[in-house]
C-alpha cells in the first residue's frame, strides 16, 4: 500500500544541510607551523652550547685556580683523574649526538655501555688509584666533601640547561641512553676539572666530593634532559 508524498515534504528535504558538503568559504586552512630551524643554524647553536660550557667552567677554574700540588702529582696520577675522564667525556659526547647510520643514533648497547661504565670508571678509579702522598688529617672531613659536591654540581647545572636548550627535540631513536650518556660526558668533564682544582687526594673525598656530581649528571641526563631531547 502506497501513500502520495506530502506537497512539501520534498521541498523540506532541499532545507537540510549536507554535512558532508564544504562551501567555498569554508575552505579548510593549513595549520601555521614555526619554522625549523637549518642544519646550519643547529650546528652553530650546539657549538656556541659547547664554547658557553667551556667558558663557564674555564672562567670558574681561573677564578678558584689549579691545584697547588699540580707539579709534584705523578703523571700516572694526573691520567688516571683527569686526562682519562676528559677523554671518556668528549667520546661520550660524540657517541650521545652521533646520527649513527640510520640517523637514530648509535645501537642502544653501545651508548648505555658508556653511559654506565664512564661514571662508574670515575669511582672506581677514585677509589683505587694509588694516593701519591700521605693524607692530611681532616682530608676526608665531611664538610669538605659536601662543599667540593656543591660546587661540582653548580658547575655541572649551566652545561646541562645550555644542552635542554639547544637540544630540544634532537634524538628521534633512544633518546633516554642518550640523554643519560649526555649527562655522563657533562659529568666527567666537570668531574675532571674539579681534579684540576682540588688537591685533596683521599679517596674517600674523591668518590663522594667530585665522583658522586658525576653520577648526578647521569641521572639528571636520563630522567630530566630526556623530557626536553626526546623528539
Amino acid at each position: 500500500m502506497s501513500h502520495e508524498t506530502e506537497p512539501d515534504f520534498a521541498a523540506q528535504l532541499g532545507d537540510i544541510p549536507d554535512p558532508t558538503a564544504i562551501s567555498a568559504g569554508a575552505a579548510p586552512v593549513a595549520p601555521s607551523l614555526p619554522e625549523a630551524p637549518t642544519r646550519a643554524q643547529v650546528r652553530g647553536r650546539r657549538i656556541a652550547a659547547l664554547v658557553a660550557s667551556v667558558a663557564w667552567l674555564a672562567a670558574h677554574l681561573a677564578v678558584y685556580g689549579v691545584r697547588r700540588d699540580f707539579a709534584t702529582l705523578p703523571f700516572a696520577y694526573v691520567a688516571a683523574q683527569i686526562l682519562l675522564p676528559l677523554l671518556v667525556s668528549a667520546l661520550s659526547l660524540a657517541l650521545a649526538l652521533g646520527r649513527g647510520r640510520l640517523g637514530l643514533g648509535w645501537k642502544v648497547g653501545l651508548v648505555s655501555a658508556v653511559a654506565v661504565l664512564g661514571p662508574a670508571s670515575f669511582c672506581v678509579i677514585a677509589v683505587g688509584a694509588p694516593v701519591p702522598r700521605a693524607l692530611e688529617p681532616a682530608a676526608s672531613s665531611l664538610v669538605g666533601t659536601v662543599l667540593c659536591f656543591d660546587i661540582t654540581v653548580a658547575w655541572a647545572a649551566v652545561p646541562l640547561f645550555a644542552a635542554a636548550i639547544v637540544l630540544r627535540g634532537a634524538f628521534a631513536g633512544g633518546a633516554l641512553w642518550r640523554s643519560a650518556l649526555l649527562g655522563a660526558a657533562i659529568g666527567l668533564f666537570v668531574g675532571a676539572t674539579m681534579n684540576l682544582h682540588c688537591p685533596n687526594v683521599a679517596p674517600v673525598h674523591v668518590l663522594l666530593g667530585h665522583g658522586l656530581a658525576v653520577v648526578l649528571a647521569t641521572l639528571l641526563g636520563a630522567f630530566a634532559l630526556v623530557r626536553r631531547t626526546r623528539a
